[in-house]
């Protein structure tokens, strides 16, 4: 039987050292209490059934390509440059998260945290603040990246269902080789089931304490060749306690796929989304609660070409558009008071050709190009009303030798082009040794590159009253560099699927040079308002090395019951206190999955985050610990599935989140669904 395979989608199945001490003694305590909730979990009578079980489709086709997204080219775990984690349907689904950020608690190496309530901010490795700006996420292959501002991923623009989501492959560590600039720390790409899995309908709602109010619809058809799938939600809560940050999310997409004939297809996707997230501070004139507007859209058309199992090619061209509306009037005494506009509008242009195909039995290609185009408007950032303009453009090769079943090398790089800092070259050579079918380790060298944004490099975001400058918050000089980081690794997978064993461990070294950070200098001569005044601006000033291990073990000894434990722990060395402080030194996840009967589901999760201080804040927040459980049963309604579930998160009680100030609290939710 042959399978399908798209270049986008993969249907298949210093701290002192006695805080350090602490926090690996504290590690290994909780792998060990990890352990034995293994043995209570899944005991030797659940693996002896296992044993005994008849062989099914997974058993025969395990060995077959089932990830694209490392090297743009289909390819097993064990031949993948690089260590992976797939979030799965199974695992979205356990895991009781409402949102796609929450998903990467379950992803060694990753924290979580929320800025606000309404704004998610995910990082590997840390050194990051309030935008995700040094990963790269892509939806079906579209790069997320939003060209507004100072960059990152704005996590509420995503419209998507998670029950819509058929995985979600995370690369754990640099990617510039196959992805370009921003594939710095960290690459997830968001894999949504196909128009034609999407068949029927389904509905889902949640509501709960802290005003939890969710409601996803989904419904989808076809016919002849062509397949669609309309997806739509709301998504709201009151944020965190500490903060005035309530949220109301809503969001649609379509999906359409036609199928031209044997070899071709054409897709189309269209998404939009509007949001009300508050922000602001009652006790701070120049930055008082309000409630931000913002809306997004995106169109993508792509052009499909299967010559075979192993040779394919696509045009892609996509457009993103957002607004974002935020006025509010800061009091002068005698007169109208001085009017502070953040609104801005961002437009990205994006035309995109890849192509993968297998020379031969041992050496397979994926090469392709891209080039992009963003203009925004920020007067408040830019100190005018002008136009902000920036193109780039990459161009990747990467190529798979497999000389014997035991070997496989993977070598290639990208060379990129920013207007805004010039060009780069990104190399990536990797050797894969499957010293034994199941086990294989392998050892790695990377550069990757975070070109600056708009922002870092043109910013004057200044108050002018009456014609005067009164203020000025940045003001950049410009001539900044592309952010570096070089990554060398050893890693190891260990994959017994007959028995339902997956091991994956990874050791690393970074060096990451030209981060991009603030800084406060005197104005020239002539520029500045009053003789005493500033203004900062971003330099590449820091840098960080980490050295470090991280790993996570899936068990899965029968069809009812899952295992997943993870962790990393690692040592950093910062060129200043906030860069150390930003990359929390441990880590650790774990979640348990057990079916009862035919109808009965209960899942426990439980996470662990070392001391923080995330990039910008003036303090750290300690160590957290969060409990979440989730028990649903399932049932038909007529020709309908049901489910009814009950939700709890940070069952332990409140969890400091990003600030001291801000907690996050208990919360416990009822969700229904339906599917036809």
């Amino acid at each position: 039987m042959r399978r399908r395979f798209s270049l986008y989608s993969v249907r298949l199945i210093d701290d002192a050292s006695m805080e350090q001490r602490s926090s690996t003694l504290q590690f290994a305590g909780l792998c060990l209490g990890a352990a034995v909730f293994v043995v209570f979990l899944c005991g030797p009578s659940s693996a002896r059934a296992e044993r005994e079980a008849p062989l099914s489709e997974l058993d025969f086709y395990g060995e077959l390509p089932n990830l694209f997204s490392a090297a743009r080219m289909p390819q097993a775990l064990a031949d993948a440059p690089g260590a992976v984690t797939i979030i799965d349907r199974e695992l979205i689904r356990a895991s009781g998260a409402r949102d796609v950020p929450d998903l990467f608690r379950l992803v060694p190496g990753f924290n979580v945290g929320y800025a606000s309530g309404g704004r998610p901010v995910v990082a590997y490795h840390g050194i990051t603040g309030q935008l995700s700006q040094r990963m790269q996420v892509l939806l079906d292959g579209r790069p997320l990246h939003e060209p507004y501002v100072l960059d990152g991923i704005n996590w509420n623009n995503i419209p998507v269902n998670l029950d819509d989501i058929e995985r979600i492959e995370v690369f754990r560590g640099s990617n510039s080789a196959s992805y370009g600039a921003n594939a710095f720390l960290g690459v997830a790409n968001i894999i949504t089931r196909s128009a034609a899995q999407s068949a029927g309908g389904y509905v889902e709602v949640h509501a709960g304490s802290d005003r939890i109010l969710d409601a996803a619809a989904r419904i989808g058809s076809g016919n002849d060749g062509v397949n669609w799938r309309i997806s739509a939600g709301h998504r709201q809560d009151d944020g965190l306690t500490g903060a005035f940050d309530d949220r109301r999310i809503n969001y649609s997409s379509l999906l359409g796929e036609v199928q031209l004939n044997a070899t071709d297809q054409l897709s189309l996707q269209l998404g939009i989304d509007s949001n009300e997230l508050e922000t602001g501070s009652k006790r701070t004139a120049g930055d008082p609660e309000r409630t931000e507007r913002t809306k997004a859209a995106f169109g993508l058309i792509r052009w499909q070409r299967t010559f075979d199992h192993d040779h394919e090619m696509s045009i892609s061209y996509w457009a993103t558009y957002e607004e974002g509306h935020d006025k509010f009037t800061i009091p002068i005494p005698f007169t109208d008071g001085l009017a502070v506009d953040y609104g801005r509008r961002a437009v990205r242009n994006q035309l995109e050709y890849q192509h993968f195909l297998g020379l031969n039995t041992e050496l397979r290609m994926s090469w392709g190009a891209e080039i992009h185009d963003d203009s925004l408007k920020a007067p408040q950032y830019f100190n005018t009303t002008s136009s902000q303009n920036a193109t780039a453009a990459t161009a990747y090769l990467n190529a798979e030798w497999r000389p014997s079943p035991m070997w496989t090398f993977n070598v290639g790089g990208s060379v990129g082009y920013a207007s805004t800092s010039g060009s780069y070259f990104a190399p990536r050579a990797v050797a894969n040794w499957k010293f034994s079918p199941e086990q294989t380790v392998r050892l790695g060298y990377s550069t990757s590159y975070r070109t600056p944004s708009l922002f870092e490099q043109r910013s004057d975001w200044r108050f002018v009253y009456q014609g005067q400058t009164i203020d000025i918050r940045y003001l950049s000089r410009g001539g900044l560099q592309p952010e570096q980081v070089k990554v060398v690794d050893l890693s190891y997978l260990g994959d017994w699927h007959r028995s339902g064993l997956v091991v994956d461990a990874r050791v690393f070294g970074e060096r990451v040079t030209r981060i991009i950070t603030q800084q406060l200098y005197s104005l020239p001569p002539g520029t500045e308002f009053d003789p005493k005044s500033g203004a900062y601006d971003l330099r590449n000033a820091d840098s960080a090395d980490l050295i470090g291990v991280e790993g996570q073990i899936r068990y899965r000894p029968t069809a009812n019951q899952l295992l997943l434990i993870g962790g990393y722990l690692t040592r950093r060395d910062g060129s200043t206190s906030a860069i150390t402080e930003s990359i929390p030194g441990y880590g650790l996840h774990a979640l348990g999955s057990v079916r009862f009967g035919s109808e009965h589901n209960f899942s426990l999760a439980y996470y662990r985050t070392a001391p923080i201080r995330w990039l910008g804040e003036p303090q750290r927040i300690g160590a957290t610990n969060r409990l979440d459980a989730k028990l649903e049963r399932t049932f038909n309604i007529g020709v309908n599935r049901a489910s009814i579930a009950v939700v709890g998160q940070s069952l332990l009680g409140n969890t400091t989140d990003f600030r001291p100030s801000q907690q996050f609290s208990r919360r416990v939710w009822l969700t229904f669904a339906l599917e036809h």
